[in-house]
């Protein structure tokens, strides 16, 4: 799924099924240096049981525009934008590695 975030041009990977922001959602956020296919398996799983899946690649890893953001903090108002951008008011946020970093922070 390609969306705009910030004006540049995102990626989030959505499990396979067409995006659905009225299903309850989850956002799964990678680590430093990866991108959404670290969480193809979950993200599948999920998407074919009812759950409106995200799995982004931050601005700068995989198919997303832009540099790598500087910090946690920015990398959690990116996520805060990509879900205004996907029309997700709330969802669960799952990280790995610095993504569990971002998901606390977005949490927050």
């Amino acid at each position: 799924m390609e969306l705009a975030v910030n004006g540049s041009p995102a990626y989030a990977y959505t499990g396979g099924k067409a995006f659905d922001p009225t299903r309850p959602a989850v956002v799964f956020i990678h680590g430093a240096q990866q991108d959404h296919s670290c969480w193809h398996l979950q993200a599948r799983t999920l998407a074919h049981h009812g759950r409106a899946v995200l799995a982004p690649d931050l601005p700068g890893h995989g198919r997303s525009a832009g540099p790598p953001l500087a910090s946690v903090e920015a990398i959690s108002a990116w996520i805060l934008a990509l879900m205004d951008a996907a029309g997700v008011a709330k969802a669960v946020l799952v990280g790995h590695s610095m993504g569990s970093l971002v998901a606390l922070e977005t949490a927050g």
